[in-house]
Formats: structure tokens, C-alpha cells, sequence
């Protein structure tokens, strides 16, 4: 049995079970998608009331750490967002490998389309003529974060090789003398497609950040426009203003 503070000075008991959940939680013992103990398990485990094993896995949904599954118990739902700081133009690639993070591709399709009225005014030509669409689906540590939506100039002269792009983009723009050096982007959030929710795994009632992207070359010329859909529950920025 694991011994809790039952001193007059202590946390109620609910919450010191809760607290040494949460911990389990954070440290992974109990990895996402796992079961954690059932009240009447906790009950035993503790020596407590079914009351105060209830009160304690309250606690943890109220923080948004597990959730009760009919017929699967209490399952963890926690995972620990990445958190990327606006300093620098970094790669979906460079992102993951700075937090140790692996980063992967789980579906990519690069093709020819025609140009709307807005990135025919991007790129600068007419309506109507072609422009590369890039479609990926990156993931970090196996699990889908973000379904990227890229255009290019068809003068990048792109290779039509799937393939190719299931690595990092901008080693591919990099050879091809086109890095950017200058990004403008926006942020919203919005609520995701039929398309969107089978490439992120995620239901339709999950809202997404969306992150629109556009990078300019040495010359500041549009190297890429790019729409970003995130997981919202897998990431968040950061940005640090100084006066």
C-alpha cells in the first residue's frame, strides 16, 4: 500500500493521489494512449475511499491529463506540447531536431496546378498558369503534427519526384539556390476540413492553428507560400518582444 500524508497540515488526499499521478504522467511511466490505475485499483493501492479515488482522476481531467474511455477505462490524453520560439527561419526539420525529436514524413505529393488570383498576384504572373502545390504531412516521434500546403514559382523547376520530399524541404530549395532569408507569417485558428482531420488523426470538432507562411530569396523574391495546419494540441508559439 503507498503511504500518503495524513497529517492535519496535508493536502487532501485526492489531490496528493492526483499529484503523484500527474508526476507518473509527466515522467511517462504512464505513456499517452495507457491506462492508469481504476478507483477501485487506486482505492487499494492507497487506502482510501472509492469517493477520494473518484475525486483524484477528477482532478487529472480537469487538467486535461486523462480521459474516461467507455470500456477502456481512464486513458492518458497528455502530451507535452512542442513549443517553437519565433527567432529565427527554422525547417519543420530543425525544429524537431532541436528538441530531440524525430522528425518524419507520412505522406508527400508534389504537382502542377493552376494559379488563383492570389498567388498569381504572389508569384507575379497570370491567372491560370502553373505553379508547383506541395502536399506533406510531417510528424514528430511517429505522430502527425502538421499537413503543410506549399506553391512555388514553376521557374523553381522542381523535381515531380514524391519521393524527394519526404526529407527536409529547405535542403531541397538550399540546392536549388533558392534559400529564404526573410519569412512574413500569420496565425489563426480555424476548424479543420474531412482532408485535414485524416492526415492529423485528429476529429472534427478539434480546432487547428493554421500558419501561412511566405519566404523570400537574397533578391526578395517569393520562394515559397506556404499554409501550415497544426495539431493544436502538439504545438505552440512563442514570441519575445523587447522594447
Amino acid at each position: 500500500m503507498n503511504k500518503l500524508d495524513k497529517s492535519k497540515e496535508a493536502a487532501p488526499l485526492y489531490l496528493q493521489i492526483g499529484t503523484v499521478l500527474k508526476d507518473k504522467i509527466l515522467k511517462r511511466e504512464y505513456e499517452y494512449g495507457e491506462k492508469i490505475p481504476s478507483e477501485s485499483e487506486l482505492e487499494k493501492q492507497y487506502g482510501v475511499s472509492r469517493i477520494t479515488a473518484r475525486q483524484a482522476i477528477q482532478e487529472l481531467e480537469k487538467e486535461g491529463m486523462v480521459e474516461r474511455a467507455r470500456g477502456k477505462g481512464t486513458i492518458v490524453v497528455y502530451k507535452k506540447r512542442i513549443e517553437e520560439y519565433l527567432t529565427k527561419i527554422r525547417s519543420f526539420t530543425e525544429e524537431m531536431e532541436e528538441r530531440d525529436i524525430q522528425p518524419g514524413t507520412k505522406y508527400a505529393h508534389i504537382s502542377i496546378v493552376k494559379a488563383s488570383k492570389s498567388l498569381a498576384q504572389l508569384f507575379q504572373t497570370n491567372v491560370d498558369s502553373p505553379v508547383y502545390c506541395l502536399e506533406r504531412v510531417r510528424t514528430g516521434d511517429g505522430t502527425p503534427i502538421v499537413f503543410f500546403q506549399s506553391y512555388f514559382a514553376i521557374s523553381r523547376d522542381l523535381p515531380l519526384d514524391d519521393q524527394i520530399y519526404y526529407g527536409s524541404l529547405y535542403n531541397i530549395l538550399e540546392e536549388k539556390g533558392c534559400k529564404p532569408e526573410r519569412i512574413i507569417e500569420k496565425f489563426d485558428c480555424i476548424m479543420p476540413d474531412e482532408e485535414t482531420c485524416s492526415h492529423l488523426d485528429i476529429q472534427a470538432n478539434q480546432p487547428i492553428l493554421r500558419r501561412i507562411r511566405t519566404s523570400f530569396d537574397e533578391k526578395d523574391q517569393v520562394v515559397e507560400y506556404t499554409i501550415g495546419l497544426y495539431r493544436a494540441d502538439q504545438y505552440s508559439y512563442h514570441v519575445e518582444i523587447e522594447k
